[in-house]
């Protein structure tokens, strides 16, 4: 065989030979995109033959809580329908109202203070899991006395909320301070009242929060004596879901989630202003006085700031020693306990009655795959 031809086909096969493999990697890759898309068409498919199931949330007026109402004014709860398939039915009362519904199961989830998250929910055995940290106080919480009033409260009345996150405030500065609890007069009375029962002389001081602090403050009607502000991080602001609900439905809680971070993320940039004035119409405040309000908490408005927050153990275990000695000194669950593990776990410990579930946050953050 001529020579010239013998090379000709040596080209030709070496040029066979490096097509090969591209042309092999080319099929691997189409069908590994038709298995992906059929996976995913598959996913899709099952997620939008779920049934879409209805389920009931429910916050008070609070300052800090209302871009919840913001969020069910703009209909932002049936954004997220189709997506995890849960319709929230958003319901509002007072405070002690929502609570109570919670705990009858007329609600599913509820806006809830972590202090009466123990005294109320663990003593009525109701199994639920905290899916978010809204806030922490950072003042909106206050013990009150009249302007220019001497600060010594030893044999006074003070007013407030019993067994409430206020009421903890109190026992707080009693234990820092070290006054006798026997050398403070104590008055249950509601919230609503605590203003002019200070302004008429009924008590010496009171324990409140905002609107009530800002509005006194700003009067020169009262001073603050002593605030959240001083025990930081031990007053939370919470979102729990029943365990049962969260089980059969973890949807809930990822629906939850989106609505109070979509409503966060207005808070952020041109938005802000418009959206505060919004918050503040519905709080039937002025748009200072919502302002100088909303300084007193400490929003978690990131999902990353709100999973930190959920997995900051050493600093909710801290908070927790004082928050047991609370209950147990008011026997407010009626149940003794070596350890408050036995009321309340953190993430990755086995559910207590009170459980910070933070696999919600997590699956929010980094959506597992295939998940919706």
């Amino acid at each position: 065989m001529p020579s010239y031809q013998l090379m000709q086909i040596t080209r030709t096969l070496l040029i066979f030979l490096l097509l090969m493999p591209l042309a092999a990697c080319d099929f691997i890759n189409n069908l590994t995109n038709a298995a992906k898309t059929s996976t995913t068409d598959t996913t899709k498919t099952k997620t939008e033959e779920q049934p879409i199931e209805e389920l009931s949330f429910a916050a008070a007026p609070y300052t800090a809580w209302m871009p919840w109402f913001l969020a069910k004014e703009e209909e932002t709860y049936t954004t997220y329908q189709d997506k995890y398939r849960v319709n929230i039915n958003f319901v509002t009362s007072d405070y002690a109202d929502t609570i109570e519904q919670y705990i009858s199961g007329t609600v599913d989830a509820v806006a809830i203070t972590n202090i009466d998250a123990i005294a109320k929910l663990v003593k009525e055995d109701v199994e639920s899991d905290v899916v978010l940290i809204m806030s922490a106080s950072n003042g909106n919480d206050a013990i009150l006395l009249p302007a220019n009033a001497n600060t010594n409260i030893r044999g006074k009345t003070i007013g407030f909320v019993e067994f409430s996150s206020r009421h903890y405030l109190l026992d707080r500065y009693l234990v820092r301070y070290q006054i006798d609890f026997n050398d403070v007069k104590l008055s249950n009375m509601a919230e609503a009242n605590l203003p002019n029962a200070l302004l008429n002389g009924e008590v010496y001081g009171i324990v409140t929060s905002n609107p009530n602090v800002e509005r006194l403050v700003r009067a020169q009607q009262a001073n603050v004596l002593f605030d959240s502000r001083q025990i930081s991080n031990e007053i939370l602001d919470l979102i729990v879901i029943r365990r049962e609900k969260l089980i059969k439905q973890p949807g809930f809680a990822q629906a939850l989630l989106a609505i109070w971070f979509t409503t966060m993320e207005r808070l952020q940039g041109n938005r802000r202003g418009p959206t505060l004035d919004k918050l503040a119409q519905l709080a039937g405040l002025s748009r200072e006085e919502y302002d100088r309000q909303m300084q007193t908490v400490l929003l978690n408005d990131t999902p990353t700031k709100a999973l930190s927050a959920m997995r900051d153990r050493r600093s909710m275990t801290r908070a927790m020693r004082h928050i047991r000695y609370f209950i147990q000194r008011h026997d407010l669950i009626g149940k003794e306990a070596e350890s408050y593990t036995e009321w309340v776990s953190f993430p990755g410990r086995t559910p207590a009655l009170l459980h910070y579930n933070g696999q919600a946050l997590q699956d929010f953050v980094a959506p597992p795959k295939g998940n919706i």
